[in-house]
């Protein structure tokens, strides 16, 4: 079983009947077999074959994440083709950009929204002539003459199946070259256009075992949420990977605002998110506690710490006190454990976050909630994985050990390099960028830069590119900080800038709980700077007290505080929210030079 289509293969054999997919339509669950889902793909390789689809195209697709969107990504990889995902809030310069390097043949989108996310809502754009077949998910072939509905191509597979001599999904499989790139993931692109990693079969099938076999994940009875981008390698790897390898039931969220409505219908044993996205989950929360009255805000505060205590207690290797023991069985009866359930959480076994470092506060305020969120470090070009945390020991602010199997080192100025057979085949058209990214011996530099704690852990100090040089010669990472400064309560994102200055400013957003009640009480009345005095010597107190901690040439000098959070929408974040941090100091510059104005810098 050397593919996850050999192991999807495999899973519709032995247990055809095995709830596989769920999505969500008219309001209802419904649920899709092992065998359904493998039949599907099947299906749809038959009809694309039949229109002339084969080894040497690539198919695209933008949508949000839906059944339909992994069965079309595996059916071209089926034919042995490429598939290449786009989020569904790229910029249109961005998916232009994919559509044409790609030079796509397929395309496959959800619906009329989507498609005209190409085209504009007057068709003012057209469609690359690449394009051959544009398959609609929802079936609205309205959108354009190359349209093709989904269940329509469906239909003709499953007819073309039942025809003599007809392919078998055994001959489909014994073509398919594992080592030969397949998925192909743009990476969001913090700088420049996104360039397309080629992964294989053989990336994500490896690296779906060493993640199964390093967190002992459970066999053909977990089941997963499926809301972060299909055309990220985090989810990427969870639902086709591991999902796959491991037959879990997959359910898709319909749409990303519901995420908040349909997790705890969902009720997952598997969750992964971004940090961003659990910091949000904590904040809600925690401003809920704060917003209630009397008795029962007294009862989630104390349920909250006597969790936080245990926590702390058990993660630094001693035993709780037995009356903290007692109270957490009433704390979690009354309060914890129906906030677990609330978040979508209560029957949670396993909680992951990737595509960034979490925050040691998150992380530690979940534990209290009684909640591990463990963390997978690595990137697009590594499949996802190169470190890990293990389950039960302390590593907040750490993103673990590498995992046994895979070559890993750090360079003499941090940077860290993995070697093995999760790197991937290389850039889609672009030998230059691969050759930079590989050495020789095939090590990949993944440009983060990387430290070992005491215990041995590795903690991210953040991206090599990022590093801030001052004008009097000193190198600071400014993740770090950052995300310390994070951690109080009304703030919201932290974008240190100085590079070439006499000293380090930032740039610091409020918490959406923050920006409401300003605005409730008629004191945001500017969407780019805020000068309150109150919201401001707030802020300034965090950022004294976390100067106090650091050496004169890493504190942050001068701060402003913004109207508003950075966002995907004006280009200021990724689709998988980090920070573009070129685009903000353009963005802000006029407010950043008012920083240094006053000190002829």
């Amino acid at each position: 079983m050397s593919t996850v289509l050999h192991r999807l293969d495999r899973w519709a054999s032995e247990t055809p009947d095995a709830p596989a997919q769920r999505y969500k339509l008219h309001g209802e669950w419904k649920t899709l077999t092992a065998r359904e889902y493998r039949d599907r793909v099947y299906h749809l390789a038959l009809f694309l074959e039949s229109r002339g689809f084969d080894s040497s195209q690539i198919g695209a697709i933008l949508s949000y994440n839906c059944p339909q969107w992994v069965h079309v990504d595996l059916a071209a990889l089926l034919l042995g083709g490429k598939s290449a995902g786009l989020y569904p809030n790229s910029t249109a310069k961005d998916i232009q950009y994919i559509l044409n390097h790609t030079e796509a043949t397929l395309l496959s989108v959800q619906n009329r929204e989507y498609f005209q996310k190409i085209t504009g809502e007057k068709g003012e754009h057209a469609i690359p002539e690449s394009v051959r077949w544009i398959l609609v998910f929802d079936g609205d072939t309205s959108i354009h003459p190359k349209a093709i509905a989904y269940e329509q191509a469906l239909a003709e597979g499953r007819a073309l199946s039942k025809q003599a001599g007809a392919r078998t999904f055994a001959e489909y499989l014994a073509k398919i070259d594992p080592k030969a790139g397949a998925f192909l993931i743009y990476t969001s692109g913090t700088t420049g256009n996104p360039k397309g990693a080629m992964l294989s079969h053989d990336n994500l099938a490896f690296t779906s075992d060493v993640v199964v076999k390093y967190w002992g994940l459970p066999f053909a009875r977990g089941s997963m949420f499926s809301f972060l981008p299909l055309c990220h390698i985090a989810e990427k790897l969870q639902n086709v990977g591991v999902g796959i390898t491991q037959r879990a039931t997959v359910s898709f969220c319909s749409r990303f605002e519901n995420v908040a409505t349909e997790l705890p219908e969902v009720q997952p044993t598997l969750l992964l998110c971004v940090p961003r996205l659990w910091e949000k989950m904590m904040d809600g929360v925690l401003a809920k506690v704060r917003g209630g009255k009397g008795a029962k805000k007294k009862l989630a505060e104390w349920a909250l710490s006597v969790g936080a205590r245990v926590a702390e207690a058990r993660y630094a290797g001693r035993a709780p006190s037995p009356l903290d023991v007692v109270q957490l069985q009433v704390a979690d009866r009354l309060v914890l454990g129906k906030v677990r359930a609330a978040l979508g959480l209560g029957k949670a076994e396993l909680l992951a976050s990737g595509a960034a470092a979490l925050a040691p506060h998150i992380s530690r305020w979940f534990r209290a909630l009684g909640l591990e969120i463990l963390e997978d470090f690595g990137q697009t070009e590594s499949t996802g994985v190169i470190c890990m945390t293990e389950p039960g020991v302390e590593s907040a602010g750490t993103v673990g050990k590498p995992v046994p199997g895979l070559e890993f080192r750090l360079a003499e100025d941090g940077e860290i390099l993995t070697r093995g057979r999760h790197v991937f085949v290389g850039y889609y058209k672009d030998q230059a960028a691969t050759e930079a990214a590989l050495d020789e011996g095939g090590w990949l530099r993944t440009g983060d830069l990387g430290e070992w704690n005491e215990r041995g852990q590795l903690k991210i100090r953040g991206r090599k590119k990022e590093v801030l040089k001052t004008s009097g010669g000193k190198m600071i990472a400014p993740l770090p900080i950052e995300e310390r400064l994070k951690a109080a309560e009304i703030i919201s994102q932290v974008c240190m800038v100085g590079d070439g200055r006499k000293y380090l400013s930032a740039l610091i957003t409020l918490t959406e709980i923050k920006l409401a009640e300003l605005k409730d009480r008629g004191a945001l009345r500017d969407d780019t700077v805020i000068t309150s005095v109150e919201v401001v010597g707030q802020v300034k107190a965090h950022v004294d007290a976390l100067n106090a901690e650091l050496a004169s040439f890493e504190q942050i000098k001068r701060f402003t505080v913004l109207g508003r959070e950075f966002s995907i929408q004006d280009g200021e974040m990724t689709p998988t929210l980090k920070m573009k941090r070129s685009v903000i100091e353009q963005r802000f510059r006029d407010v950043i030079d008012q920083m240094y104005a006053s000190a002829g810098d």
